[in-house]
């Protein structure tokens, strides 16, 4: 029996090419089976890059220590601070004594236990906004945790802390 495929010339050129090289007949089997491997290496990756719906939701940091290259550390435990997980987007919201610092972030949810943020904007950090990080969490209830591990293949900006760590607690969004 013979197939016959009509050939939308709108499709992206390369697969337009593709379908043209191939000999429909007597490769529809290979193509199938490109097709389906093509799928099972993409479907591991947009499941990873799903959000956590545990994330999402508002957080105030009860604690936040950051690390310096130099061995210094830094502490604050004055609950001014606020993260709000969206499903691409978190916003960080801080008053300082010179008013709100807003710095905004895309991350995604690489592993399990894992994401990853790029700085997208802030009024208080610019020069590390493009920044990209990643931080192990742990939701536990209405508690989170996170923690920067070792960034062996992200290289950490000059002004950024070498490891932060954090502990907060979910709050309503207003």
């Amino acid at each position: 029996r013979s197939w016959t495929v009509m050939v939308n010339k709108q499709l992206h050129p390369t697969v337009y090419g593709v379908l043209l090289k191939l000999n429909v007949e007597s490769h529809m089997k290979y193509f199938a089976r490109y097709f389906f491997f093509s799928l099972a290496l993409v479907a591991p990756w947009s499941h990873a890059a799903a959000p956590d719906p545990s994330l999402v939701g508002c957080w105030r940091a009860e604690k936040i220590v950051l690390y310096a290259q130099d061995g210094s550390k830094a502490e604050d435990t004055s609950g001014r601070c606020v993260l709000q997980f969206k499903e691409e987007f978190i916003e960080s919201t801080c008053m300082t004594s010179t008013g709100m610092a807003r710095t905004s972030y895309q991350y995604r949810i690489d592993r399990p236990n894992v994401y990853r943020t790029t700085m997208t904007g802030s009024t208080f950090k610019t020069d590390l906004i493009g920044a990209t990080r990643e931080y192990e969490y742990r939701v536990d209830g209405d508690r989170l945790v996170t923690v920067t591990p070792p960034q062996s293949t992200l290289p950490t900006p000059p002004a950024a802390a070498m490891r932060v760590e954090s502990e907060a607690t979910r709050k309503s969004c207003e």
